[in-house]
């Protein structure tokens, strides 16, 4: 192998490490800003939990505060692709749903069993999820940021539907909060995921206990807003 050879693979494997480490960090940060919240976290408590020497959040990051923005951004990048479904699922039927509450129902069954299930049943979101609660929480100084993103983008989706039901207009306080108690209806089986789990002796949310969830909380959802209740099978 010839000498520049040798240096390209040795620039390209110093490049692949210093990659793992910043992504070992994140991950490292996900778990712990989650659990602890920052404030709480010490910057050896997320290197050692990376594997990492005490320099490399500084190195990779520029401070603590920046690799928690870097976590924001690695959840913004997860969590969307089911909020663009359920957000293209309401835009190509919206002007279609006026005045038809039957057909309201069953687009609110899909946009929030699509939620439910990515919300409840994905084990990456279940990672994600203690960091996603805390922020709404305890917001950081990065909130704007992480509002304009995720919460807020799902808050206005589910703030228009529910003003289509009322025949309103999406700055009616009436439509933001239903749309509010909405959001909390399904939050609340992650918030009281352990008291679930005790009460009905489950082990896991495994994709038939969501379904079983869904088959319960969709009709519920449809009679908050007045709508007929469409049949639901998991």
């Amino acid at each position: 192998m010839s000498h520049d050879s040798s240096t390209v693979l040795a620039i390209s494997a110093r490049s692949s490490e210093r990659s793992g480490t910043r992504a070992d960090l994140i991950d490292a940060a996900l778990d712990l800003f989650g659990q602890d919240g920052f404030a709480a976290v010490s910057t050896r408590a997320l290197t050692d939990r990376a594997g990492a020497n005490l320099a490399a959040i500084q190195y990779h990051f520029g401070g603590k505060d920046a690799l928690y923005r870097a976590v924001i951004d690695q959840v913004i990048e997860i969590f969307p692709p089911r909020l663009d479904f359920a957000e293209l699922l309401f835009t190509e039927q919206a002007q279609r749903l006026k005045g038809k509450p039957e057909a309201q129902a069953a687009l609110l069954k899909t946009m929030a069993s699509t939620l439910l299930r990515a919300f409840l049943g994905d084990s990456q979101m279940r990672r994600i999820v203690p960091f996603f609660l805390r922020e709404m929480i305890h917001p950081s100084p990065h909130f704007d940021h992480f509002y304009a993103a995720l919460p807020g983008r799902l808050h206005s989706l589910l703030t228009r539907f529910v003003a289509l039901v009322l025949d309103t207009t999406a700055d009616d306080e009436r439509a933001i909060l239903q749309a509010h108690a909405l959001i909390g209806q399904i939050v609340v089986f992650q918030i009281g995921r352990s008291i679930l789990l005790r009460r009905t002796g489950w082990h896991e949310y495994t994709p038939e206990r969501v379904g079983q969830i869904i088959d319960v909380l969709v009709p519920s959802l449809q009679r908050s807003l007045g709508l007929p209740v469409t049949e639901t099978s998991s």
